[in-house]
């Protein structure tokens, strides 16, 4: 089992707008590198490369430590080359997190210009 069963339950109600996404699932894509995991105290955010996009696809737990593992993926796609960051999440994350556009219920962050 790669993800504790504390992350589990952290990300765990993210999946409900998933169809079919289910623990094995996010496993299984840890395990082969097709996502990746960051995480800061009790908080936890799966993320997944589309081209030159990395998507955070699921998070989970305590607001303030979500925008440091916001911060960490930054960092990481920064490091990585890619030109944008996409969040699938709820609109409530537009208020909290800065540089974001809403795109429908997609929030999209271009980096590579410095951290801000």
């Amino acid at each position: 089992m790669i993800l504790s069963d504390r992350l589990w339950r952290k990300i765990q109600p993210a999946t409900a707008p998933f169809e079919g996404v289910d623990r094995k699932e996010v496993e299984i894509g840890l395990l082969k590198g097709d996502y990746q995991l960051f995480e800061s105290g009790d908080s936890v955010a799966i993320t997944s490369a589309f081209e030159n996009v990395l998507r955070i696809g699921l998070a989970g737990g305590a607001l303030d430590e979500l925008v440091d593992v916001e911060k960490q993926i930054q960092r990481y796609a920064i490091k990585e080359g890619f030109t944008m960051i996409e969040i699938i999440g709820r609109p409530g994350w537009e208020k909290a997190l800065e540089g974001y556009d809403k795109i429908a219920v997609i929030l999209r962050k271009e980096v590579g210009y410095g951290l801000h």
